[in-house]
């Protein structure tokens, strides 16, 4: 009678079958082993090291280098803010500095116009409140004669003319002042190189003074990540 292997097997008792190949505590023996010189490998070779390190801390350094770029852009605007404070103060007390007498020359010649389109803004606003006032009116009459809705037509066309003006200055003010801001940057940059010793001064230089040694500070990590 033929026996076949696996039907041997199956008639002999789990000791015997255990005996019949490699024990499993050899087996986790060796592999242990194996682990072992691989870490032992890997704790040896420095550069084997290295490259795991740089490789698993990529996104992490990414990360923190996306992280610093944005609180550096928060601290130069806060500082550009702070040059644009110090200009203002300057070319408004001292206009007659020999090196900022140009620009605030010019700064002048843009605040008079914003003060006049400003000026002009609140005339047309109230003028623009009278004739809605006289539109609800008109509205309200149920007279329908001919010559009510001709009045009611030609306030319509007036408010209609005085919106558009309207518009057309707040425009004119939004691009005189987006033209000041960099003048007064300007000056004030001029004002913390000279720093002339003024009391009212001295809390805008130190503000100054520290933002710019935490944006020096933020530059310095970013080089060393």
């Amino acid at each position: 009678m033929n026996t076949q292997p696996s039907d041997y097997l199956s008639l002999l008792p789990p000791a015997e079958i255990q005996k019949a190949g490699l024990p499993f505590w050899l087996f986790y023996l060796l592999l242990s082993v194996i682990v072992l010189l691989i870490i032992f490998n890997f704790l040896k070779n420095k550069s084997l090291r290295q490259r795991l390190s740089y490789t698993l801390a990529g996104p992490r350094r990414r990360f923190n280098r996306l992280r610093l770029q944005v609180q550096m852009r928060k601290e130069e605007q806060k500082k550009a803010e702070l040059f644009r404070r110090l200009g203002e103060l300057t070319s408004s007390k001292w206009p007659d500095l020999p090196e900022i007498e140009e620009i605030a020359s010019e700064i002048r010649s843009l605040e008079e116009k914003n003060t006049a389109l400003q000026n002009r803004w609140h005339i047309l606003y109230r003028e623009l409140e009278l004739l809605k006032l006289e539109k609800q009116k008109l509205s309200a009459n149920s007279n329908p004669r001919e010559r009510a809705k001709e009045e009611q037509e030609k306030v319509d066309r007036r408010i209609a003319e005085l919106e558009k003006e309207k518009a057309e200055i707040q425009r004119n003010i939004m691009a005189t002042e987006e033209l000041l801001s960099p003048h007064l940057e300007t000056i004030g940059r001029v004002i913390y190189r000279l720093r002339p010793d003024r009391e009212d001064l001295d809390f805008i230089y130190f503000q100054i003074d520290d933002l710019g040694r935490s944006i020096q500070e933020i530059k310095e990590k970013i080089e060393n990540l």
